[in-house]
């Protein structure tokens, strides 16, 4: 693995863990890419790292090192988004306490963003650090980072249709993957999986669960298999064999029919079956994961559910 450069900008991975998207290593999650993805278009210098690493980096180099590093950069963006309760084996998320050292750490002149949903479950708690230049995301923390640098303004954004795919390839090619530590080398391979985004919201999104944040990102919105496949096949060049679908709240309502007016929506074969053959069929692949499902998206649709 090659070591990074002098960045101009600081990506912190504080892992997401989310009822429907996995990003504790061995995972990792598709908004530190996205956001990632964000910076490798606009070919800007960044340094990847995850929290774990951090808190090495804190241990080895002291404040003196942690000043000199928030000096020469000339950005900070963090992803801390672990929602759900849950004990690690690999990987322990960034906490509040943890995210207000680092905040006070920074120097004042540079941006610094800060998105996922666990921000915004400690804004609603009333975390709100008085410091310039210092952005609390809550609505796509790429798409409100990519709109800083085209404008120098802070203001929250929706990424689109066009965006999901441009940061989500460019996203499977940045240092998120490449630098990732359980992405191991060609000669011993670590335990990395990646974690893809299908789509995007429930289709319970009127009633939903109490315990689940998905309802709350609305009408599900899809992507094509075919970019799906792209962007995993650009990840299997960085040396990524294991793959987990993610951001699916139910796999067999993946571009189902009748979502908006079903309490339970039709199941579609076809495009399940494009995305799950397209991906096996790459032979780098070796594990492939995926994940939830409604039973009683099966039970009143027993026969589209069988094939």
């Amino acid at each position: 693995m090659v070591e990074q450069t002098t960045p101009k900008w600081l990506v912190l991975d504080g892992y997401e863990d989310e009822p429907a998207a996995f990003g504790v290593p061995p995972y990792v999650g598709f908004h530190i890419r996205y956001l990632c993805g964000v910076l490798e278009q606009h070919n800007l210098d960044y340094r990847y790292m995850t929290i774990d690493q951090w808190r090495e980096f804190v241990r080895q180099k002291g404040a003196i090192g942690v000043e000199k590093l928030m000096e020469s950069l000339d950005g900070f963006a963090c992803i801390a988004g672990a929602v759900v309760p849950g004990k690690y084996l690999r990987g322990t998320p960034i906490s509040i306490n943890e995210m207000k050292d680092i905040v006070r750490n920074l120097p004042s002149e540079i941006p610094a963003i800060l998105g996922g949903w666990a921000i915004r479950g400690w804004r609603q708690q009333g975390w709100n650090p008085l410091r310039k230049n210092l952005f609390l995301a809550v609505q796509d923390t790429d798409a409100t980072l990519n709109n800083f640098l085209n404008t120098g303004n802070w203001k929250h954004c929706r990424r689109n249709a066009e965006q999901w795919t441009e940061w989500a390839h460019y996203g499977a090619n940045s240092k998120a993957v490449k630098f990732h530590p359980d992405l191991g080398s060609e000669e011993k391979p670590g335990p990395l999986t990646y974690e893809v985004e299908v789509y995007q919201g429930c289709v319970r999104f009127k009633r939903g669960c109490k315990f689940c944040i998905e309802p709350k990102k609305g009408v599900p919105i899809w992507r094509s298999p075919e970019d799906i496949i792209e962007e995993v096949r650009i990840a299997h060049e960085l040396g990524v064999k294991h793959v987990r679908l993610g951001g699916m709240t139910d796999t067999y309502t993946y571009m189902a029919d009748g979502v908006k007016e079903l309490e339970y929506p039709t199941p579609n074969p076809e495009p399940i079956a494009k995305l799950l053959h397209g991906l096996r069929n790459d032979e780098r692949l070796e594990i492939l994961h995926t994940d939830n499902g409604n039973p009683s998206i099966i039970a009143e649709n027993l026969e589209p559910s069988e094939e």
